[in-house]
């Protein structure tokens, strides 16, 4: 018998305790009897842990998961930090298996039922307001950089807010991308080759604006026209950390603001994997609707859209220099969106370059690596990827996710490049690497 379970917000079984615990109970038995995923994070070691633990001496295969406690599943909720990797790898997930397994849905969900009962603690509140706390820090930025380098303050941000004193954050900019993107606006003469809404997302809008710039370049030298269309955040954070409300209700707002560039024939480009996966996969599945579904398949990686343009011969591949030697870093919901190796593909469009991918999730995943009980699980969880890219000595290094490439700085000591930043180097002819 096929399986049905309430994944979605927007199912009205969706926060029902009882549903969600059988459920739970479901999935775990099934999952005990599998264990592929247990390296992914702590989760599935905290899960099977727990089940083995209330199995009876020398029968381990009577699983019983009828016996976890509550606190056995708040452990394996708790670690659960949406990577999607136990997704990515499951042959039993919805729509190819008729146990319709979605292990992050389920955790999710959990956590949402958590929230909804218990309210968002201060912290998630914080993190999850990432355009209120950039409005303010980029009118203070170099006091709230200091802020963010001093271990003094850190220690006290740990004890005060939660936020570990040790995690790598990123910087604040001085003028965010809108404001850049309003004084330097390439105009493209002519008949453009395409057009793109650019959602360039909180973290490119107020800590990485260089990043936005990069891509505007390269898609001007590209001969297609930009428009800015950067509202608010995605509300990845407030999904993540199981305010689905928050969430809702900034999908909304962002379909609202983007369907117009949609209507005009645009291509939505969304230059972090995450906010992607949130605008292509999530908005659909909170809202239900029709529009957001239509925003959904507007929606592209920015080097997913350019491979699209050298498939139809519209790519400007006048490269000046190469990258040597590069390990890319595939984030990881990028692969949950299924695109494939674009920016393999286009790199290696360069001279002289050669492009290693390492399929190994970095352990940051949103806002749960800044917190002082997830930092040193997310240096372990990380711990293949950081060793993974710095193999070989690599001339440059790249990441398509710039929360991944601060992670994996922290790592192993080098920042990824952007691949945007790659090729706007390349096309400037200037060094890369």
């Amino acid at each position: 018998m096929s399986n049905n379970p309430a994944y979605d917000p927007t199912d009205p079984r969706y926060y029902d305790e009882k549903d969600l615990r059988a459920e739970i109970e479901r999935v775990f038995s099934l999952c005990a009897d599998c264990r592929m995923c247990v390296k992914f994070c702590g989760s599935f070691p905290n899960l099977f842990n727990a089940i083995d633990d209330h199995c009876v001496e020398g029968k381990y295969a009577d699983v019983n998961t009828t016996k976890l406690t509550a606190g056995d599943v708040r452990a394996v909720v708790d670690d659960c930090f949406q990577c999607k990797l136990c997704y990515i790898k499951c042959p039993y997930t919805p729509g190819d298996h008729e146990w319709a397994i979605d292990f992050p849905r389920l955790m999710a969900r959990a956590k949402a039922q958590q929230v909804k009962k218990n309210g968002v603690p201060w912290l998630d509140r914080l993190l999850g307001s990432p355009d209120l706390v950039g409005k303010v820090a980029t009118k203070t930025a170099a006091l709230a950089n200091w802020a963010n380098q001093n271990s003094a303050n850190r220690k006290l941000m740990q004890s005060a807010i939660g936020i570990h004193k040790d995690k790598k954050l990123p910087s604040f900019a001085a003028k965010t991308f809108a404001a850049h993107f309003a004084a330097e606006r390439r105009a493209v003469s002519g008949v453009p080759s395409a057009k793109v809404a650019f959602f360039a997302t909180c973290y490119v809008n107020y800590n990485q604006p260089e990043i936005g710039a990069d891509t505007s370049e390269v898609m001007a030298r590209n001969r297609v026209d930009v428009a800015f269309a950067y509202e608010r955040c995605c509300g990845m954070p407030l999904w993540h950390n199981g305010d689905m409300d928050g969430a809702i209700e900034a999908a909304k707002l962002n379909v609202n603001y983007l369907t117009p560039f949609v209507d005009d024939g645009r291509v939505i480009v969304a230059t972090n994997p995450t906010c992607s996966q949130m605008l292509r996969v999530e908005y659909p599945r909170l809202l239900g609707s029709a529009a957001a579904r239509k925003v959904a398949g507007s929606v592209n990686d920015p080097m997913e859209f350019l491979a699209r343009l050298a498939a139809e011969g519209k790519l400007n591949k006048d490269f000046k220099t190469g990258a040597g030697n590069v390990s890319y870093h595939i984030p990881c919901h990028l692969r949950a969106q299924n695109v494939g190796y674009k920016t393999r593909d286009v790199l290696a469009l360069l001279p002289d370059t050669r492009v290693r991918v390492v399929e190994e999730c970095s352990g940051h995943d949103g806002t749960w690596s800044m917190k002082k009980e997830n930092f040193p699980q997310s240096l372990k969880w990380g711990g293949r990827a950081f060793q993974q890219m710095a193999e070989g000595n690599p001339k440059t290094t790249c990441s398509d996710c710039p929360l991944a490439a601060i992670q994996i700085e922290q790592g192993n000591g080098k920042r990824p490049l952007n691949p945007m930043q790659i090729l706007a180097k390349s096309y400037r002819g200037e060094p890369i690497g």
